[in-house]
């Protein structure tokens, strides 16, 4: 992947370059951003440019063997680390055991999620982790003598999905590096990673693009109409990731906000709809980990949305008129007065999601506090 695949960032992408051609390359970074804002793909491309073997100025030159190879992630000196859980076929899982699923994933959509990664490799119900398994294989492959001469590059996706034990092995990797390597963590979670490896780390802070950035790339590469992309920017909030699932969604019959509204009017009318509520609740309870989580916080942003028509008009809210249209009656239940509980509500149920809580309790349980919020 070349820089100039990289939507936007140019700002970003100059900050690499500018590295790269001074020689001064960091051995431990960490591209801090959301997943939508292409941190990943930036980790490649970096990657591709440090290895090609004609560099152009303001990018890999795309030709040369090594550019090639990167384009299959294929390179020799390319290794990956992302997470993984356990499959029928594998019990002690580790990225090498995916690769092929990895590079397929990557090429179809380098700004995937990890709910786009967990379904490729079959873990939808679970939580992927980066176990301590990992660790030997790093330790092994980054000792190795460089194929090219040049760097060995591990990178490392999701960094916050490292365990303690993982952790720790990094970091002993990290303060004495092998010759010649570098070590390209991403994670969208700061909280997520150990202070000490933080601590030894070049951090680059990546943001969602410019909304221009956005359309232009929907216009050219997608063929999408400017009004429709600006909108579709807007509602995704200019998350790259979100705007392509909003694409993926657009034949589909529910969407998000009304599979979300729909649990609200449940909620308000607990006492009538407890049957229809109970079914829902098996049906979030058959989602993967980071569906269910990704849900609660949609519900968090449409809040948020909610307030800001309440109190400035539905003009000022991300959402459309259209969207916004279903939302324009429950948006006026959503006050100053109720908002930080109805958020601190929705934020408690996505941790207790990441910890592995009983997801048919945790959303009943949900679903009684927002029945006593709304009717406050």
């Amino acid at each position: 992947m070349q820089f100039k695949d990289v939507v936007g960032q140019q700002e970003i992408k100059q900050l690499l370059l500018k590295m790269a051609g001074s020689g001064r390359i960091a051995h431990a970074m960490l591209f801090l951003g959301q997943t939508g804002s292409g941190t990943l793909p930036l980790a490649v491309a970096f990657a591709q440019y440090l290895n090609c073997e004609n560099p152009l100025a303001d990018d890999s030159c795309g030709q040369c063997t090594s550019c090639r190879q990167y384009e299959q992630l294929a390179h020799p000196d390319l290794h990956f680390v992302v997470p993984v859980n356990s499959t029928d076929e594998v019990k002690k899982p580790r990225t090498d055991d995916f690769i092929a699923q990895w590079r397929q994933s990557f090429t179809a959509n380098p700004y995937l999620t990890l709910n786009d990664w967990y379904q490729a490799i079959g873990i939808e119900k679970k939580q992927g982790i980066i176990a301590a398994e990992e660790s030997a294989g790093i330790t092994h492959k980054l000792f190795l003598k460089s194929f090219t001469g040049r760097y060995k590059i591990l990178i490392m996706w999701h960094a916050e999905k490292m365990n303690a034990a993982t952790s720790n092995k990094l970091l002993k990797i990290i303060e004495e590096p092998p010759d010649d390597s570098v070590f390209i963590l991403t994670t969208d979670r700061y909280d997520g990673i150990l202070p000490t490896i933080l601590s030894r780390t070049q951090m680059v802070k990546v943001p969602i693009p410019d909304t221009e950035t956005l359309v232009n790339f929907l216009k050219t590469e997608k063929n999408i109409e400017v009004n429709h992309a600006r909108s579709m920017a807007r509602l995704a909030g200019n998350d790259i990731s979100e705007t392509l699932q909003l694409l993926r969604n657009d034949n589909r019959q529910e969407q998000p906000e009304q599979v979300f509204l729909s649990w609200l009017r449940m909620c308000w009318n607990i006492s009538k709809d407890y049957k229809k509520l109970y079914s829902w609740v098996e049906e979030m309870a058959r989602l993967s980990r980071d569906e269910q989580r990704n849900f609660l916080v949609f519900g968090i942003s449409t809040a948020r949305e909610c307030l800001i028509a309440n109190l400035a008009g539905p003009q000022h809210a991300r959402y459309n008129e259209q969207t916004f249209a279903g939302f324009e009656r429950f948006s006026k239940m959503i006050t100053p007065q109720n908002i930080e509980s109805f958020s601190k509500t929705l934020q408690e149920g996505a941790f207790h999601i990441e910890r592995n809580a009983n997801a048919k309790i945790l959303f009943l349980d949900l679903s009684f506090r927002m029945h006593h919020i709304l009717r406050m």
